[in-house]
């Protein structure tokens, strides 16, 4: 993580004086205040609140009853080991807030200097990953300040309304974990790469499940914010590729695979 770090200061302050002396760092800030309108309203449109409902009643049947309770008693009894252990550990690191300085640095490296030139897939990703995650961050931290919800260690998962003593009904680590690879995975139309892709994208919510910081709701919850705003944010599909998608209605919440003809 320190490397993380290191690398992105590096990567931001190496960028200031030519922006300075360029005059870019006013269209730089317009262009991704105005990126970032855009998906805001994508995202927290009133037609994505048949998907909030649906979440929130799944999450909801899931912390209030004893699935959680259960599922982390087989977890530990029946999967943790010394070997997840050191697995989460890796993971975890993929959640933590400071990993937003690298694409915070891919991003700026992005809009100043690849306008007019390829720079290939990787700074495009790191733009839309940080946009997808300061997109998504609001209404993750509204959920956890309004719904409650303690850590396995520390009590059980039943949400508690309007108490803002404890907040952890939706992981930040799950979501924020599995941007990154949700992002990439909408990138590609390799089926086998999105598959690789996709599962990798749900490491970070089960290393909190091992490390015993989030149940088995909490973590989902995180994930399924993730999927649904990087679905919001995804440029169309060109003929021949395809796209997982989180899909939900008044009865149901679900995966849907597209592809486009």
């Amino acid at each position: 993580m320190k490397i993380i770090k290191i690398f992105s200061a590096v990567m931001l302050f190496s960028l200031l004086p030519c922006t300075a002396i360029a005059g870019e760092t006013s269209s730089f800030f317009k262009g991704l205040r105005n990126d970032l309108s855009d998906n805001y309203q994508q995202f927290y449109a009133s037609d994505n609140l048949s998907w909030l409902g649906s979440t929130l009643a799944l999450g909801g049947v899931m912390a209030n009853t004893r699935i959680d309770q259960k599922f982390q008693a087989f977890y530990n009894e029946s999967i943790r080991s010394s070997t997840t252990d050191e697995i989460a550990r890796i993971a975890k690191m993929l959640g933590d807030r400071e990993i937003v300085l690298l694409y915070a640095g891919l991003t700026a490296y992005n809009r100043l200097y690849c306008d007019d030139r390829d720079c290939g897939r990787i700074p495009e990703w790191g733009d839309r990953t940080l946009r997808a995650i300061l997109t998504g961050l609001p209404a993750v931290w509204l959920s956890q300040a309004l719904l409650g919800g303690a850590r396995p260690h520390n009590g059980d998962s039943k949400w508690t309304l309007f108490r803002f003593d404890k907040m952890h009904a939706v992981s930040g680590h799950s979501f924020i974990g599995a941007v990154p690879f949700l992002t990439a995975a909408q990138m590609t139309d390799n089926d086998a790469s999105k598959a690789i892709l996709y599962s990798l994208s749900t490491l970070t919510a089960l290393s909190r499940i091992n490390d015993q910081k989030h149940y088995l709701s909490q973590a989902l919850m995180g994930w399924m914010y993730a999927a649904k705003v990087t679905d919001e944010l995804y440029i169309p599909l060109n003929p021949g590729e395809s796209v997982v998608l989180p899909y939900a209605d008044d009865d149901s919440v679900s995966l849907t695979w597209v592809k486009s003809f």
